[in-house]
């Protein structure tokens, strides 16, 4: 497993999304040695916040020529080894009491389930089972990665990106939740702790387009409005309850009135902004360019709340244009 490839493009060196001095010192490193802190999978890597036991990013390498996504997706994710239990957010939050618990939260890929399949049949299973650990799952609201959000980097590879030439159907792609210090928190203690659960999503996606110009474009989406909706977080840490809520009844179904997610195109500098990292791609091509005010961006990522009782859970068709990627 030797993990991100930096020297995945043909003359261009993609390093790792660089974070700043303070969040260096909330890595989570190995236990086998303090000094490491980048888990290597295959075809991808992750660097894990210790204070809040999600992952920072991954960083994920796609080459559409060989993508064979063999493996269906699984649920059974497993802690990550290399890492203390302290420093990852594992089933104590996922099946937190399943029968009073007031959270139906899906165990969200990060590094998506199908990207890193590609290759040998046997390095395409081996990709699979690496994705299936904690620290590249999220608490996400179960429609948030399907529709367009799961079909982005697909339909790039297959649609937009150069399909000739030696970086021809490839992409790179950092992906994380948006760790933010006034994130809500999750309405139960889990273990006797507050867990603060991410609202947003972030995506930035690198590839050569048609006319072989290295370019990336940047996404965000937000589960927000939902758990506030049905009071699965709040803003205040004393009120935050000791103790589960004995009896508490679960609506299963509650979820179908979220429209599916979809993402929303913004600047690659105002990723940049909001995570505090440098992608290292201000050389390259970006299609969207349109400035907004921070604080109309998050109103426009904030899905509307609309009844939709009667749609089935599905993958939603690709209706809709973002500025240079016609989908």
């Amino acid at each position: 497993m030797t993990g991100y490839n930096q020297n995945f493009f043909s003359g261009f060196k993609l390093p790792l999304p660089k974070l700043t001095t303070a969040q260096k010192k909330l890595r989570a490193s190995f236990k086998s040695n303090a000094k490491k802190f980048e888990l290597q999978y295959t075809h991808f890597s992750i660097v894990q916040n210790k204070a809040r036991k999600f992952a920072f990013y991954a960083a994920t390498n796609i080459d559409g020529n060989t993508l064979n996504a063999l493996v269906k997706d699984r649920s059974d994710f497993i802690a990550e080894p290399q890492l203390a239990a302290t420093d990852q957010t594992g089933n104590e939050l996922y099946d937190f009491d399943e029968s009073n618990a007031i959270n139906d939260f899906d165990k969200g890929h990060i590094a998506k389930f199908q990207d890193p399949q590609w290759g040998t049949e046997a390095i395409i299973r081996q990709a699979a089972d690496d994705t299936m650990r904690f620290p590249n799952c999220v608490p996400q609201h179960q429609t948030l990665n399907r529709g367009a959000w799961k079909s982005l980097e697909d339909y790039i590879i297959k649609k937009v990106a150069r399909k000739t030439g030696e970086n021809g159907r490839k992409i790179s792609v950092f992906a994380g939740p948006l760790l933010l210090q006034n994130d809500p928190f999750y309405i139960d203690k889990i273990n006797g702790e507050l867990v603060q659960i991410p609202c947003h999503f972030w995506k930035v996606i690198v590839y050569p387009n048609k006319q072989n110009q290295m370019s990336a474009a940047g996404f965000l989406m937000s589960q927000k409005n939902i758990l506030f909706k049905h009071g699965f977080v709040v803003e205040k840490k004393e009120n935050v309850r000791e103790a589960k809520r004995l009896g508490l009844k679960v609506e299963k179904e509650f979820f179908t009135d979220f429209t599916s997610g979809e993402p929303y195109q913004v600047r690659i500098d105002f990723l940049e902004q909001t995570t505090g990292f440098s992608f290292g791609v201000k050389s390259l091509f970006q299609p969207y360019t349109k400035i907004e005010a921070t604080e109309l961006i998050f109103k426009r990522v904030e899905v509307p709340l609309k009844s939709f009782a009667a749609l089935a859970f599905k993958d939603k068709p690709l209706n809709f244009e973002f500025e240079g990627i016609t989908l």
